[in-house]
């Protein structure tokens, strides 16, 4: 008897060997070269990725908001000094250390009041059929208008234009601000 090794499984195809007629070595992954200027964008851009980084870092733990503190290059145009290089540049630079000047108190002034509501005065509606009455202080730019009724049968003003104004909640030649509800008594009977 003699000694038989296990077979192995099946390992799947195989390329045929090298010197079988038409063989073309299989394609090797990531074989595409990346060009100098792809390396050189892939180089600023991780750099200006990390900048952003630490800047950010650093505003957190120091407290600050990244928005509310002006770049080192903004404080040198303020200040009429020469801006530091950014990471954007092509040639490093020696570190420049500078003081880093107090962010400057911009003067905040206090929000403008709301505007006084304009007012209109108002008309005589009294005799004026509802949907005209309506009409006129839309017009005037009256904005809250009620249109009530009167009549002790017909309880709700549907259609204006059946209706007669009887009262008329603010007098004539009053002030009334835009915004204010001006009430309308009406009736059918007229």
């Amino acid at each position: 008897m003699t000694y038989q090794p296990p077979e192995q499984p099946y390992p799947g195809p195989q390329p045929p060997p090298a010197g079988y007629p038409g063989f073309q070595p299989p394609p090797v992954p990531g074989g595409r070269k990346l060009g100098t200027w792809a390396i050189v964008g892939i180089v600023v851009g991780a750099v200006v990725l990390l900048c952003c980084g630490i800047g950010v870092v650093g505003a957190i733990v120091g407290g600050d908001s990244p928005e509310a503190t002006p770049s080192a290059s903004a404080r040198a145009v303020v200040e009429g000094a020469a801006p530091t290089p950014t990471a954007a540049s092509a040639t490093p630079a020696a570190p420049v250390t500078t003081a880093a000047a107090p962010p400057s108190v911009v003067p905040t002034t206090k929000p403008a009041p709301p505007p006084a509501p304009v007012t209109v005065v108002m008309p005589d509606l009294v005799g004026l059929n509802a949907a005209v009455a309506q009409d006129k202080l839309k017009r005037l730019g009256i904005t809250t208008i009620k249109l009530g009724s009167g009549d002790e049968n017909d309880t709700f003003v549907i259609l204006p234009e059946n209706w007669t104004v009887t009262k008329q909640s603010h007098k004539k030649g009053a002030k009334v601000a835009l915004d204010e509800l001006v009430v309308l008594t009406c009736t059918k009977q007229g």
